[in-house]
């Protein structure tokens, strides 16, 4: 890939809300939570936080980070799961309301699952590299440990998922500094896993929920779990391949969705990669669902200059990347 096309990581920024013991939210509902095995903490959001308003926090913080104004926004891209009204209400788009951006920009919304980050980085490099550069935002919110039912044993796996919302300002062709380089992505694709976590009720087919149920409670569906851990482990192997083949490089570190704890000690196997050479955000976070990807770009920039590649690595049960993060080029 030629430098034209690689994307510039300008700044980033995160909102996080008040972080709870998960086997103490659990145990509130009436679950025994003796034989909980997960991450310990999880952010649920405050009365008030939706995903337009998180993520409108997170992109300001990212755009102060970055030194960037927001009339120089082209692009934001929301890769969120929740929202706070069904289409065609745009997140994108009430996020750029909120944060100052003006008509010649485009909030576009993509739904992809946990992997909506990865995918926004790829789509932006694209977008950019087609309208001749500029400056775009990669915005991810989620409000959904309200349709978890944490007082149900059959749940336990979803008990840590959690609130917050994460952002990044990239470019493409402008003087802006960068403080690390996405050089691209690739994906991998099994799509007879749609659908394993379901929200039932709200879409087409089951418009309204029955009484007593909770419309937005999401299931697990389909296939065993031993199963689906053998599903990941050929969908992050295989991507994780296709990227080394495009760009020759093996990374040596991650930043990766924080799915639950034992999951990733899997996915450190399946890659030969440590687990000590992960970046984990979700002992204090929990899982954040699309969010998770860019929280921990966050903390690593935040944490030092990037001095080595890294692998973006993060899935959706039916999809799965591994993206390059390189150290800015010199000069």
């Amino acid at each position: 890939m030629s430098t034209e096309t690689t994307l510039s990581i300008l700044g980033s920024g995160i909102y996080l809300p008040p972080a709870r013991p998960v086997c103490e939210v659990a145990a509130e509902a009436g679950a025994d939570v003796s034989n909980y095995q997960g991450w310990p903490n999880v952010c649920h959001a405050l009365a008030e936080d939706h995903p337009s308003t998180m993520g409108a926090t997170a992109l300001k913080a990212a755009l102060a980070d970055a030194g960037v104004a927001p009339d120089e926004l082209r692009l934001v891209l929301f890769a969120g799961i929740s929202r706070d009204y069904l289409p065609s209400f745009s997140v994108a788009t009430e996020i750029m309301q909120s944060c100052g951006a003006q008509g010649h920009c485009l909030g576009l919304d993509m739904t992809i699952g946990c992997l909506g980050a990865l995918s926004a980085l790829d789509m932006a490099q694209g977008w950019l590299a087609t309208h001749g550069g500029g400056v775009a935002a990669i915005v991810t919110a989620e409000r959904w440990s309200y349709t978890v039912d944490h007082g149900s044993m059959a749940s336990m796996g979803l008990w840590a998922h959690g609130d917050g919302a994460s952002a990044a300002v990239v470019a493409m062709d402008t003087p802006h500094p960068a403080k690390a380089m996405f050089r691209g992505a690739e994906f991998t694709t099994q799509s007879d896993l749609n659908g394993t976590v379901l929200v039932k009720y709200g879409g087409t087919r089951h418009p309204v929920a029955p009484a007593g149920a909770n419309p937005a409670e999401r299931l697990f569906m389909g296939s065993s779990r031993a199963d689906i851990r053998e599903r990941y482990a050929y969908g992050y192997s295989s991507s994780l391949e296709a990227m080394k083949k495009r760009f020759g490089i093996a990374p040596k570190r991650v930043i990766i969705n924080q799915t639950a704890a034992l999951f990733l000690h899997l996915i450190a196997q399946v890659i030969n990669i440590p687990i000590e050479d992960f970046l984990l955000t979700g002992p204090e976070t929990g899982h954040v669902g699309s969010a998770d990807l860019l929280i921990g770009l966050d903390r690593m920039l935040k944490s030092g200059p990037c001095h080595e590649p890294y692998l973006l690595a993060s899935s959706t049960p039916y999809a799965f990347g591994a993206g390059l993060l390189m150290p800015p080029t010199p000069g």
